[in-house]
């Protein structure tokens, strides 16, 4: 009786393993700094983000509530409402001090954008759009040099 027991757990076991499917979390365009994820559409709180050198907002376009802009030294964050949550809409970078995760910062030449994001971008006079699993990320130019650089999240109304 005790082996007709084990074996039945074991197959219980087996059976509950199998049915499970392992979830694969789809990459996205993410801007870090000082050790810290900036995840886009994540929820914004100024506990974890700190406090901007200037704040503004302004009523949505999109969602019933304000847009909310933190500026910091390097970057800005723009959120956007989601019920009594704030989340993170775009991120914008200042200088070149920051870069993306990849290295590419404000003042590189396009040509090293493309060799380390490749080809696969939509351009809109001279700026540069990728998309990637709802987010994009965004190279603003002037004369083949990056002037500015914007991570964004899609949002479907």
């Amino acid at each position: 009786m005790k082996k007709v027991f084990v074996l039945g757990m074991i197959c219980l076991l087996f059976l509950v393993g199998c049915g499970q499917e392992s979830v694969k979390t789809e990459e996205k365009y993410s801007f870090s700094y000082n050790n810290m994820d900036f995840v886009l559409g994540e929820i914004f709180t100024r506990e974890k983000f700190g406090t901007e050198v200037e704040y503004s907002e302004v009523a949505s376009c999109a969602f019933e509530g304000l847009d909310k802009t933190f500026k910091y030294e390097h970057y800005e964050i723009t959120t956007y409402p989601d019920g009594e949550d704030d989340r993170i809409y775009s991120i914008y970078l200042l200088d070149d001090t920051v870069s993306t995760k990849e290295g590419i910062k404000i003042t590189d030449d396009v040509s090293k954008m493309k060799e380390v994001y490749g080809s696969e971008y939509n351009e809109q006079g001279e700026s540069y759009l990728y998309t990637k699993n709802g987010t994009t990320l965004q190279f603003y130019t002037s004369n083949d040099v990056i002037i500015g650089i914007e991570y964004s999240i899609v949002i479907d109304n």
